[in-house]
């Protein structure tokens, strides 16, 4: 995929972060204020919290594509590293 559409991709997504996880915790205080007598389960913060953290991993993954983080610039060149120059 192209760097520009990586970029947009990411940009996109990170948007859609923030506003998840506003969402998120809107919903932790509302259930939080609405189910104080009933006993809490792990699992119902785990299955809320899964799709906040698809969307992060996601996004990390753009972003790495975006920034070139997975590999040197010597890598990205295509000449090795180690090869001196022929006299």
């Amino acid at each position: 995929m192209p760097t520009t559409l990586h970029l947009l991709l990411a940009l996109v997504l990170t948007v859609f972060l923030a506003v998840q996880a506003r969402s998120l915790a809107f919903v932790l205080r509302s259930r939080r204020a609405v189910s104080a007598p009933r006993a809490r389960r792990r699992s119902d913060l785990l299955w809320t919290c899964i799709p906040v953290l698809l969307v992060l991993f996601l996004a990390a993954r753009s972003w790495v594509a975006v920034v070139d983080l997975h590999r040197p610039a010597v890598a990205a060149t295509g000449t090795p590293a180690s090869a001196a120059a022929p006299r």
